[in-house]
Parts: C-alpha cells; sequence; structure tokens
C-alpha cells in the first residue's frame, strides 16, 4: 500500500495565514494606539485649560481688588515711574504685566507649583464704557483682560471683566 503525498496533512498554520495574522494585528495594534495617543493629548489639554483658568483667575482676583481710579491722581494707563507689581496701587497699572514660563509667582512673591510654571500671563487694561441695564446711565470703566497661553503660544484662556468705581 502505499500512501501519497496529499494523505498525510500536518497541523499548523501555512505561511500566508501567518501573513494574513500579522497584518490584521498589526492594523489593530495601530487603530488602538492612535486612539490611545488621541486620549492622551486631550487629556494633557483639559489638565492645562483646568490649571491656566486657575492662573488667570487668581490674577483676575488680583487685579479687580484695586480702584479703578489711582489714588495718586495718574491719568495715563500703566505703572507709574517706580511701580512694581507688589506696589501697584489701581486696575490700570496691571495695564502690560506679563508674567510666566518659569515666573509666575502670586502678589507675595511666592512661586506656584512646577505644574503651573510653563505659562504665560498677560494682562491688558483699557478704559470703555458701561451702561447696566435699568440703570439709566452710562459709567466709565476699564475693561481687563487676562490671558493665559501655554509654552508654545497657543492662547488657552481669555477672561474679560468690567472694572467701575
Amino acid at each position: 500500500m502505499t500512501i501519497g503525498r496529499n494523505s498525510i496533512r500536518r497541523g499548523g498554520f501555512t505561511a500566508l495565514e501567518a501573513l494574513i495574522a500579522a497584518a490584521i494585528l498589526a492594523f489593530l495594534t495601530a487603530t488602538v494606539s492612535g486612539a490611545l495617543m488621541a486620549g492622551r493629548a486631550q487629556s494633557r489639554m483639559a489638565r492645562d485649560m483646568v490649571a491656566a483658568s486657575m492662573l488667570g483667575q487668581s490674577l483676575m482676583e488680583e487685579v479687580m481688588r484695586l480702584p479703578v481710579k489711582d489714588p495718586q491722581g495718574a491719568l495715563t494707563i500703566g505703572p507709574e515711574a517706580g511701580e512694581v507689581r507688589s506696589t501697584f496701587n489701581a486696575v490700570d497699572d496691571y495695564h502690560g504685566y506679563s508674567d510666566g514660563l518659569t515666573t509666575i509667582t502670586d502678589l507675595a512673591g511666592n512661586g506656584y507649583p512646577a505644574a503651573y510654571q510653563g505659562f504665560v500671563r498677560q494682562v491688558s487694561v483699557s478704559p470703555t464704557t458701561y451702561t447696566p441695564s435699568g440703570w439709566g446711565l452710562t459709567v466709565s470703566a476699564m475693561l481687563v483682560t487676562v490671558t493665559v497661553s501655554s509654552s508654545d503660544g497657543r492662547e488657552l484662556i481669555k477672561i474679560q471683566r468690567t472694572a467701575c468705581n
């Protein structure tokens, strides 16, 4: 009795089957990796937005604690000669103020933790008028804008408030 070549079957995969399985596995790995990377980028953006919001709100509260009218009667927007952040005495003194990347501090000069360094905060102040509903009059005010950007210059948060006496 002769046994033909076709009658003996060995177990296992052919090279073609292994190649198709490897291609499917590579495709699935690439798809899952892409989704994970996108999720990671979204998570980082959310973290940065929360930190930027806190930094911006903190600086806005610092600015808004001051009066609109300068106690010394200065009429120019921006700090007067010799004034520094710790001696600002009116809202407009913050015009042009900026800190960031490695120098973000609170009013007392205490540095924020490392997680908050790497952002840039900027303040602009401009005169405006404001007509509160129901008042029937227009008041002079200052529009305060605090902008927080990432280290690559991307604007993350912009907060605006109207300051009036």
